[in-house]
C-alpha cells in the first residue's frame, strides 16, 4: 500500500500512456490500411484510364490517313475485347482473321505509353508515386502466360502492389510495381502520425510536470516537519534553561547572594533574548512574504560595516576563529540599507562558524565589478553537497551537515537573506566543495 501511494502517478503514466499509446496504434494501422486502399484504387482507376486514352489516341492518329481502322493485338491470338467502335461518322473493326494484312492498324496496348499516361494521371491526381508496369497475357482459361511486356529500365527492388486486369484485351492485366511504397503511405500521413506522437508527448510532459509537483511537494512537508523538530527543540532548549535558573532562584536561596543571583539572572536573561531573536527572525520572514520590506537604503561605506561584522563574529564564535577583511577601494561605497545588509552578513558568517571544524578561517572581502558591488565570504568549512546547492536558499531548508550533529537552526537564515539581497535589486550565490568550504558572493 505504501509503494501504491508513494507511485501512484508513475503508475497512473505508464497506464494511460499505455492505453493511448495502444488506440493511437489501432487508429494509425487502420488509417495506414484505409489510405493503401485509397491510393491503390486511384492507381487503378488512372492505369483503366491510361490505357484507353493510348488506344483513342492511336485510333485518333489512324483517323488521320485513312477511313477505316483496323485494332490489332501484339498476340494475334488473343481476342480483343474490342468488336467495334464508332469515332464520328468512322466505324472501326477488330480484326478477326489473323491471315488479313494488320497494316495501317493500331495496337490496342503499347506499355510505354501506358506507363507514361499513368504517370501523368497519378500526378494530376495528386500522387506523386513513381510507378512502373508489366503487362502480362494469359493464352486460356488455365491461368498459363503466354507473353509479356515491360519497359526498359526496371529498378531493382520494385515489388507488385497492385493487378489490374486490361480493360482492351481479354487476358490481359498490368503488374503495379513500386519500390518504396510503404514509404509513400507513411509519408502522405506524416501529419497524422506527428500529431498522434505530439498527443503522446504532452500526456508524457503533464505527468512530468505532476510528478515534479508532487515530488516538491513531498520534499516541502519533509522540510516542514524538520522545521517543526528544529524550532520546537530550539524553543525548549533556552526555555528549559531559564526555567532551571529561575528555580535555583528560587527554591535553593540563591537569590540571597548578589553574586549568584547576578549570574543566573544574566543566564535567564541571555535565554529570553535568544528566543526573543528566534522569534524575531520568524516574524521577519512572515512579515517579508506578507507585506514585503521597507528599505532604508543610504550611501554606506562597506569597510567600517563588514569589521564591526567580523568583530562580533569573533566575540560569539566560541572557537578560534579568524577573520580577514578586504574592501578594494578602501572607500567604497554601496547604496543599501545598512541595518538589513549588516544582518544578512552576519546571518552568513555565523553559518560559515556553525559549518566549520575546531577552527575557522573566513576571507571577508568586497570590491567593484563592471558597474557592480560585489561582497563576498568565503570558508574553510564542512562545504555543502552539490544536490543541496541550490537548495540552502530554500525557505525551512537545512542541509545535512555529516559527523556534526551541535549545529542548530531553523532554516530560515539563508532564505531572509536572500530575500534581503534581492530587495536590494541583487543577487546572492554560492559555490561550495564539500570538505573544502564555501563562498557567497552578494552582488549589488
Amino acid at each position: 500500500m505504501k509503494f501504491l501511494r508513494k507511485h501512484i502517478v508513475h503508475i497512473c503514466a505508464v497506464l494511460a500512456l499505455v492505453a493511448v499509446g495502444g488506440y493511437e496504434g489501432y487508429w494509425i494501422a487502420h488509417m495506414y490500411a484505409a489510405e493503401t486502399a485509397s491510393v491503390k484504387s486511384s492507381i487503378s482507376s488512372s492505369l483503366t484510364l491510361a490505357e484507353v486514352d493510348v488506344v483513342l489516341d492511336g485510333i485518333n492518329r489512324q483517323l488521320e490517313r485513312q477511313d477505316t481502322v483496323f485494332l490489332t493485338s501484339l498476340h494475334p491470338s488473343v481476342e480483343s475485347k474490342i468488336v467495334s467502335m464508332s469515332v464520328g461518322s468512322v466505324k472501326l473493326y477488330k480484326l478477326d482473321d489473323p491471315g488479313l494484312s494488320a497494316s495501317g492498324g493500331t495496337e490496342l496496348h503499347d506499355v510505354e505509353k501506358v506507363q507514361e499516361a499513368l504517370r501523368s494521371s497519378l500526378k494530376e491526381a495528386g500522387l506523386d508515386i513513381d510507378c512502373r508496369l508489366v503487362y502480362e497475357q494469359k493464352a486460356d482459361s488455365t491461368g498459363q502466360v503466354s507473353g509479356v511486356e515491360a519497359p526498359q529500365g526496371g529498378r531493382t527492388g520494385d515489388k507488385v502492389i497492385l493487378t489490374v486486369p486490361s480493360s482492351v484485351t481479354k487476358g490481359g492485366q498490368y503488374q503495379v510495381l513500386c519500390s518504396s511504397f510503404p514509404r509513400y503511405i507513411a509519408q502522405r500521413m506524416a501529419g497524422i502520425t506527428a500529431i498522434s506522437a505530439g498527443i503522446l508527448l504532452i500526456i508524457a510532459l503533464s505527468f512530468m510536470m505532476l510528478d515534479l509537483a508532487d515530488r516538491k511537494r513531498r520534499r516541502l512537508d519533509e522540510m516542514k516537519n524538520d522545521f517543526t523538530r528544529n524550532i520546537t527543540h530550539e524553543l525548549k532548549t533556552p526555555l528549559a534553561v531559564a526555567y532551571a535558573a529561575n528555580d535555583a532562584l528560587l527554591e535553593c536561596g540563591l537569590g540571597e547572594d548578589p553574586s549568584k543571583r547576578e549570574k543566573y539572572l544574566q543566564i535567564i536573561k541571555s535565554q529570553l533574548d535568544t528566543l526573543g531573536g528566534m522569534v524575531e527572525t520568524m516574524l521577519s520572514t512572515t512579515a517579508e512574504r506578507r507585506s514585503g520590506v521597507v528599505l532604508d537604503c543610504a550611501r554606506t561605506l562597506l569597510r567600517p560595516m563588514l569589521e564591526e561584522a567580523a568583530s562580533q563574529t569573533r566575540l560569539k564564535a566560541g572557537k578560534e576563529c579568524e577573520i580577514s577583511v578586504s574592501v578594494t577601494p578602501d572607500s567604497l561605497e554601496a547604496d543599501i540599507d545598512r541595518r538589513l545588509m549588516f544582518s544578512v552578513v552576519m546571518t552568513i558568517l555565523d553559518n560559515a562558524v556553525k559549518y566549520s571544524y575546531d577552527s575557522v578561517k573566513i576571507a571577508l572581502e568586497a570590491h567593484a565589478s563592471a558597474g557592480k558591488t560585489l561582497i563576498s565570504i568565503t570558508d574553510n568549512g564542512i562545504g555543502i553537497a552539490p544536490s543541496d546547492q541550490k537548495h540552502v536558499f530554500d525557505k525551512f531548508f537545512r542541509a545535512p551537515t555529516g559527523d556534526r550533529h551541535d549545529v542548530k537552526g531553523y532554516g530560515l537564515g539563508l532564505f531572509f537573506a536572500r530575500n534581503i539581497v534581492e530587495r536590494h535589486g541583487g543577487k546572492i550565490s554560492v559555490e561550495s566543495r564539500p570538505g573544502k568550504g564555501s563562498s557567497f558572493v552578494i552582488t549589488l
